[in-house]
């Protein structure tokens, strides 16, 4: 199946559906990966985002007031508190109504693949969050621990661990791209940059956000449409989009004095394969649920591991393939 659109039209809204925070009405959007929901006022040019306690609001309204200074293209915040049930909460402004992801699936769906206007428009907020990822006064202290929380491993053990025959491969894969990465500077990671992320004009859901090298999250996004069956691809870039995409990632970089991403798509890649095994918060509350799906990407894991130890080119083009072949 594709992913569908979270957000209802304001004929489905029910009543249960509107919160009134500060004294402006806000409409239920979506439910948040980590929980909570996302709201939106009437014009959409406010947004609300609740969560269980405020002090995961705090931090997450510290981080992205602080990538807001930092000239990362996200929201404002201009307000937060607590609901009078204990619900935490802050408000931002709205950085476009309607995320790439949507319009790529409906150009997709009627075409397709992506069109090269909307993917042009996809490229430029993209260049405006490498600009800031890139420049040196963002840059932090490289920290082991903060790529394994970026690459989700603990859930990755925990839920789709590495069969026996494999073990040995993964961790190997793992460390040595971690030797590879650490050649580079790291600063702030989005971690779950994709399409369904990003508006016209900034980039939101920063709640998975931490350190890492820069350029894992802006190269791998481009192949982030790849990651799933046949059935359930949302949308498709063509090579000719992909390559202008990376292109333009390194013309930045060149710009800021630093080694090209390009050259470290293999080990964003193998990382990026780690990642996305590690399961969602619905399937964690249901280990059970969609096995067929979580088979197909340990299989496109352990694919790309075996390309990457060998040497060989990670060609997301062969996902597809790669995820419905069991290696162990």
């Amino acid at each position: 199946m594709t992913l569908e659109k979270s957000a209802m039209s304001n004929t489905e809204k029910k009543a249960e559906d509107i919160t009134v925070v500060e004294g402006k009405s806000f409409a239920y959007v979506k439910d948040r990966l980590i929980g909570g929901k996302v709201f939106s006022n009437q014009d959409k040019s406010e947004y609300l985002r609740t969560a269980v306690n405020q002090a995961e609001i705090t931090g997450e309204v510290n981080l992205t007031k602080d990538l807001y200074e930092r000239g990362f293209p996200v929201p404002e915040v201009i307000a937060m508190g607590e609901l009078e049930n204990g619900t935490a909460y802050y408000i931002e402004k709205s950085i476009g109504d309607r995320v790439f992801g949507d319009i790529f699936m409906e150009e997709t769906k009627v075409q397709g693949k992506v069109s090269d206007e909307s993917f042009d428009a996809f490229v430029e907020i993209i260049k405006k969050y490498c600009a800031a990822q890139f420049n040196s006064k963002n840059f932090v202290p490289q920290d082991n621990d903060s790529l394994a929380g970026i690459t989700a491993l603990a859930n990755v053990m925990r839920n789709n661990p590495p069969s026996p025959e494999m073990r040995e491969m993964f961790t190997e894969a793992y460390e040595k791209a971690l030797e590879r990465v650490s050649e580079l500077p790291w600063g702030y990671t989005q971690s779950d940059l994709n399409a369904f992320n990003i508006l016209h004009n900034g980039i939101i859901d920063f709640e998975l956000a931490g350190f890492g090298p820069v350029g894992y999250d802006t190269l791998t996004n481009v192949h982030f449409g790849r990651m799933w069956p046949k059935e359930r691809i949302a949308y498709r870039f063509s090579e000719e989009q992909i390559t202008k995409y990376i292109e333009a990632i390194d013309v930045v970089v060149r710009e800021n004095g630093l080694p090209a991403m390009s050259s470290y798509a293999n080990d964003f890649l193998v990382l990026k394969a780690i990642w996305a095994t590690g399961k969602d918060k619905k399937s964690e509350d249901n280990p059970q649920s969609n096995p067929d799906f979580w088979e197909w990407r340990v299989n496109m894991r352990d694919w790309c591991i075996e390309q990457y130890l060998k040497g060989e080119n990670i060609d997301s083009k062969q996902f597809e393939e790669a995820g419905v072949v069991s290696r162990s």
